[in-house]
């Protein structure tokens, strides 16, 4: 259960949602809706301040509990680099960085070189 200081947090939250729905006629695109839940300055998810990854956060992706991941999918890479598909990474949603830390990594231990590691945010 959330305490007073969360549920305090969350309702300037929805108190920005519903400013923003009132400003536009009483409505907002999808998108804004979720720009806001996510991103408004100290209010959204992301842009809150507290810690999402990790067991002190709200959720666990597979890099955040081993290297494995991030190592098998480096091998995987290395084969493909070995093949002649250019060596370079674009990784989706970095979270962290923990996943691109172990492929890159992972990568240096195998001597496999690569061209760049790109994140979209």
């Amino acid at each position: 259960m959330p305490d007073a200081q969360q549920v305090a947090h969350s309702t300037r939250l929805v108190e920005l949602i519903l400013g923003s729905i009132e400003q536009g006629g009483g409505v907002i695109s999808f998108r804004d809706y979720m720009q806001l839940c996510l991103y408004a300055p100290g209010l959204g998810y992301y842009a809150a301040g507290s810690r999402k990854f990790g067991a002190q956060g709200d959720f666990i992706t597979a890099p955040e509990l081993s290297p494995l991941f991030g190592a098998a999918l480096a091998n995987h890479a290395a084969s493909l680099f070995a093949q002649g598909l250019e060596p370079g990474i674009l990784e989706f949603g970095a979270g962290s960085g923990k996943l691109c830390a172990d492929i890159i990594g992972r990568l240096n231990h195998l001597d496999r070189a690569w061209t760049g590691y790109r994140i979209l945010e």
